[in-house]
């Protein structure tokens, strides 16, 4: 359970840090990716998390993943943040990117999302596989 946890967490910092800053990401999608696809999936899965739906996170993301983190785990993580955010306004923009994993050299899709909150403004990284499966979700 450890190994699978620090493994999930390890892949979402990775994909979080091999990413340029929000305003700045101007890679395209990896081919076979499509735009609205994967925005549609990225609003999925942030309104699964404003709603506090994480069991259905949890849901979405890819087999190999699913152990790796618990609802219990991402409600915990993200409940201070939402508590100083406060309620869910809009999605005030997104971004679109890739990022490759140089050990198995799969390419994945990401988005960020920035979300305007009451009280804050909150970056939802979130990375897909090319079956759209939930590979990396980075909150901030």
């Amino acid at each position: 359970m450890k190994k699978n946890l620090k493994r999930f967490i390890t892949i979402a910092l990775v994909l979080a840090l091999g990413m340029s800053m929000f305003g700045c990401a101007a890679n395209s999608l990896p081919e076979g990716f499509e735009e609205d696809e994967v925005g549609t999936a990225a609003e999925e899965i942030v309104g699964l998390a404003t709603a506090g739906d994480y069991e259905s996170i949890i849901f979405f993301m890819r087999d190999d993943l699913k152990s790796a983190v618990t609802a219990a785990q991402l409600e915990e993580g993200w409940a201070s943040i939402y508590e100083k955010a406060g309620a869910f306004q809009k999605i005030s923009k997104t971004a679109f990117s890739s990022v490759k994993d140089e050990t198995t050299g799969e390419e994945y899709a990401v988005v960020q999302v920035l979300v305007k909150h009451k009280s804050a403004n909150l970056v939802y990284t979130i990375s897909f596989d090319n079956d759209l499966a939930l590979v990396g979700l980075y909150l901030k």
